[in-house]
């Protein structure tokens, strides 16, 4: 005999499963959406680890902030050497452009105070943590 699809034959058993399964498959869609909505969207605004800028802009980005004076002994210096390599640099990747034209910013504005800026001091410091989170080991 052919059962319909609400029909459990009537025993206990089948209409136990109905009514309590509901309820452990809301709780485990409850668990599992936020989650996977977090895996998801980390790399976004807010959330975890930024996605990686392309292997090109990194090299270029590389070969920029591996020349020029010691960023230690002579800040102004290396903040003087980089401003118009970074101002050549161009790039589709909107995370990577806002930071290059902060730490331009950051660093005119140190070379401007000869050095005694201490809010372009952190600003190059929040660039260049933002550009090592895009392009691992590129800034100093």
């Amino acid at each position: 005999m052919r059962q319909s699809r609400g029909d459990t034959g009537g025993t206990r058993a089948g209409r136990n499963f109905r009514t309590h399964s509901r309820p452990v498959a809301l709780a485990s869609m409850v668990v599992t959406f936020p989650l996977l909505a977090a895996a998801c969207g980390a790399g976004g605004p807010g959330g975890g680890a930024p996605m990686a800028a392309p292997a090109a802009l990194c090299q270029k980005l590389m070969a920029v902030l591996s020349d020029g004076p010691d960023p230690g002994a002579d800040p102004v210096g290396y903040a003087l050497s980089q401003i118009q390599p970074l101002g050549q640099i161009h790039t589709s990747d909107g995370p990577v452009g806002a930071t290059l034209s902060s730490l331009i910013a950051a660093d005119r504005a140190l070379v401007r105070t000869d050095g005694g800026g201490h809010a372009a001091k952190k600003a190059i410091a929040r660039a260049f943590d933002a550009l090592n989170a895009s392009c691992p080991g590129v800034a100093p």
